[in-house]
């Protein structure tokens, strides 16, 4: 049995397990009524897709904390601080999504470990979906505000 590593101890190239997800008629309809947006894509579609996945929920659903595997220590936080996305294909309801995260970049910056992530999502038919690039820095409790920055 493999030891559960924490996500700031990741070194580039380590992979977080991988997250799948089902996106319903009903779940995407609670996010375009929780953010109010009843634009007609989401709801009805088109001929050739249907209807389409909300943004929002695919940004969601791939954070890293989504991951089975996701893990930190005690003591420690993961500080989101900025993402690059870029939405290849539209994203159909009804179909399965499947979310892979890699560390590609470790580093320090004003005493703090520092990750990029790359985020990828395809569909059950195999079509990427979604490319992020994530970039988030880790808090440790007991850290001087001089260690901090």
């Amino acid at each position: 049995m493999s030891e559960t590593k924490s996500l700031h101890l990741m070194e580039a190239g380590e992979e977080l397990a991988p997250f799948e997800f089902l996106v319903t008629p009903e779940l995407n309809q609670q996010y375009l009524y929780a953010i109010e947006d009843f634009n007609p894509i989401y709801i009805d579609g088109d001929e050739s897709t249907g209807p389409v996945v909300h943004p929002a929920i695919l940004l969601n659903m791939s954070n890293r904390t989504r991951s089975p595997s996701f893990y930190l220590e005690p003591g420690w936080a993961a500080i989101h601080a900025a993402d690059d996305a870029q939405f290849v294909n539209p994203a159909s309801v009804g179909k399965r999504f499947r979310v892979t995260w890699k560390v590609e970049l470790v580093y320090e910056r004003r005493g703090r470990p520092w990750q990029t992530m790359n985020v990828l999502i395809v569909d059950e038919d195999g079509t990427e979906i979604l490319r992020r690039k994530s970039h988030g820095t880790f808090a440790a409790q007991g850290l001087s505000k001089k260690q901090e920055g």
